[in-house]
């Protein structure tokens, strides 16, 4: 896979391929060169090697790498790369940085797709989810610099990254704004309805909905997103511009309250007691109405839409009662 063509004249797309799935990382070029997000294990060498030397650079080129958030189709290659550019100084939010010690701490967290694997009650669906873990994520690379909300990475000749906090998708999840060429590098903040056909959009916090409104009042002219999420446009491109940023804005804010009504109803019609699994089915049963999902032939409620619909019950007040299914989520351990 080689670079896609630039976003502008300092920033480039690369494509990065990893389980059927792509995730997109972003090189920046100020007088010196960060890329955001290092996709995979493999990503490093399959797919930012040759676009950094489609654009005539090579590994001792790259200044930083900053995480956007550390789930494994986006920090999964930082120990690679590490190996190939050991100059490079890996950044991350604190609130992340756990992720980075590997696939066991994904398998702890509460933003990993275990964590709902548990609580629908299907613990037999674990370890298949670890052996993907460990295919996508590499060696451990640490962290050089922890970035909270307002700091700024300086890549010289006026190209300055703005650290802007959007947690929701995960905790420490981040955008960069470049404010003088008005673009913004958002991973996962953005979900629009979901980043492919038949998946909804995946957040584990509605503070989700706090991050979409503060990218908005960003106003920025370019939105480059780590997915192709999907919205009410006919091009699924990951870069967005104009009023195509407000539509994907838009199409993100609707499918959450699609999510809160079906999840307000759930409860409703069960009863705020009921199990998270019995709540999960009812509420994915109407979404199925509003949005373009697939029911799962395993689990029937897909693993990945368990995540939102956790999170738009416990806004609503629904607690886990007593089972070991439902104190599945709360017990995870994250720092």
């Amino acid at each position: 896979m080689t670079c896609m063509p630039a976003v502008s004249e300092r920033v480039y797309r690369i494509e990065a391929p990893y389980e059927g799935n792509a995730v997109h990382l972003y090189l920046v070029r100020g007088s010196r060169l960060a890329l955001i997000d290092s996709g995979a294990a493999d990503s490093p060498s399959a797919a930012v090697e040759p676009a950094l030397r489609d654009l005539g650079l090579g590994w001792s080129d790259l200044d930083y790498l900053l995480n956007t958030h550390g789930h494994a189709d986006h920090a999964g290659g930082n120990g690679e790369l590490k190996v190939s550019a050991p100059q490079v100084k890996v950044a991350i939010h604190p609130a992340d940085k756990y992720l980075l010690e590997g696939p066991d701490a994904h398998m702890r967290s509460d933003t990993d797709a275990s964590a709902a694997i548990r609580l629908m009650q299907r613990n037999d669906l674990l370890e298949e989810r670890e052996a993907v873990l460990r295919r996508v994520i590499g060696r451990s690379a640490g962290v050089d610099r922890e970035l909270h909300d307002g700091d700024v990475v300086d890549l010289g000749d006026d190209v300055r990254l703005s650290v802007v906090h959007t947690p929701g998708h995960t905790k420490g999840s981040v955008c960069y704004f470049w404010e003088g060429a008005s673009t913004l590098f958002s991973g996962d903040a953005v979900q629009g309805h979901g980043w492919k056909a038949g998946v909804p959009p995946i957040y584990h916090d509605t503070v989700y909905l706090e991050s979409l409104r503060r990218i908005e009042d960003l106003q920025t002219a370019t939105l480059c997103m780590g997915h192709t999420f999907g919205w009410t446009g006919v091009s699924n491109a990951p870069v967005r511009r104009g009023s195509d940023i407000s539509l994907t804005l838009q199409a993100s804010r609707d499918a959450s309250s699609v999510i809160d009504r079906a999840c307000a109803q759930a409860i409703n019609n069960l009863g705020p007691d009921a199990a998270f699994l019995e709540l999960a089915q009812a509420a994915f049963r109407e979404l199925v109405f509003d949005l373009p999902l697939l029911f799962d032939r395993r689990t029937v409620v897909p693993v990945v839409a368990a995540r939102a619909i956790h999170a738009h019950l416990s806004a609503q007040g629904w607690k886990p009662q007593g089972s070991s299914s439902d104190r599945a989520w709360s017990m995870t351990s994250v720092p």
